[in-house]
């Protein structure tokens, strides 16, 4: 008997090891119109709920003020939450005193309200790559949005779950850890910039369980080209397709770069002759087997996956390899 209750012990504690998932997505353009194709895949994997960039905090070093890029409309899909997500530049941070950053958003925040783009106000999501000399401003700039968000969510990096000692816990209800953006586009030996499942290890195993604060993930469902000129970083083209320039016979390709053989325009961006273009994605295999990790290696009952994102043209033309994933952990 004693055996049998050990063992049902041992069952129901490697049950509780294992966390369930939610899906959910980003939209991160201020163009807030949908197509048909983006609408089906929220539809076909039962996603019910968008984190929407509603504005932008920048700093804007010409006149020594703040900017707040905006949209002007919700999105408009039926049965699916709308979640505001505002981003802060850490710069804002260092410019400015953290009342009037608070008296910023609230502002902006309300007229949002007023016109419809945000509904449901109790839910608010703050995107800032805070840093340990910006980190007193930061939380208390958080500490102040709790006063009147009651629920409250912020973004985390992977060193701040490894080195969360030093980095400290933001004062919210959750966070988001972001497993993209792991290296610096700008340096020429970066293979992936974008995401690793080894680099990524690298800062949550053994470290994500312990981490004390509930926390959602936000995956890579995106591509950009990383464009080049004279070896240095001049822009980061979202979006960018090879397969789109291949039949142009503009391009030359070697070690994983395109080289341009002449001056012209890749949509909206300039492209001078011999610059280059490293093409960058997430492996979908390494997106998998990152989820595998997940299930085993976060210490709560359930967890939202967000995928950033929707407005991406990688992950529709690769929907279905995320549907599998979907259905696979759903």
């Amino acid at each position: 008997m004693r055996l049998y209750l050990f063992a049902c012990i041992l069952i129901m504690s490697s049950c509780q090891s294992e966390t369930s998932f939610q899906f959910s997505t980003y939209w991160w353009k201020n163009n807030t119109q949908t197509n048909k194709t983006q609408q089906k895949f929220l539809t076909h994997n039962k996603i019910n709920k968008i984190y929407l960039k509603v504005f932008d905090l920048k700093w804007n070093e010409g006149n020594k003020t703040i900017s707040v890029p905006k949209v002007h409309n919700s999105l408009d899909f039926d049965s699916v939450k709308i979640i505001p997500v505002i981003y802060i530049e850490n710069s804002v941070l260092f410019n400015f005193e953290v009342d009037t950053i608070y008296t910023i958003i609230l502002n902006h925040y309300s007229v949002a309200i007023r016109n419809g783009i945000i509904k449901d106000y109790t839910e608010l999501q703050i995107d800032c790559d805070w840093t340990l000399q910006s980190k007193k401003a930061y939380f208390k700039l958080l500490k102040l949005l709790s006063t009147n968000i009651t629920h409250l969510s912020a973004t985390i990096r992977l060193h701040q779950i490894k080195y969360a000692k030093t980095t400290g816990i933001p004062p919210v209800e959750k966070g988001v850890v972001m497993i993209y953006n792991l290296e610096s586009p700008a340096d020429t030996s970066t293979k992936n910039s974008i995401f690793s499942y080894d680099k990524a290890l690298m800062y949550l195993d053994g470290y994500l369980k312990e981490y004390p604060l509930k926390v959602d993930i936000a995956l890579p469902a995106f591509s950009w080209g990383v464009h080049y000129h004279h070896g240095k970083i001049k822009a980061l083209i979202s979006d960018f397709n090879p397969k789109g320039i291949d039949s142009l016979n503009m391009y030359q390709k070697k070690n994983g770069y395109y080289k341009s053989k002449k001056a012209h325009f890749y949509n909206t961006h300039r492209i001078s002759n011999r610059d280059e273009i490293r093409y960058e994605y997430p492996s979908i295999s390494e997106v998998d087997k990152m989820m595998g990790f997940l299930k085993q290696n976060l210490n709560q009952n359930t967890t939202e996956i967000i995928l950033f994102s929707l407005n991406s043209e990688f992950l529709i033309n690769n929907k279905s390899e995320y549907e599998e994933i979907i259905s696979n952990y759903n």
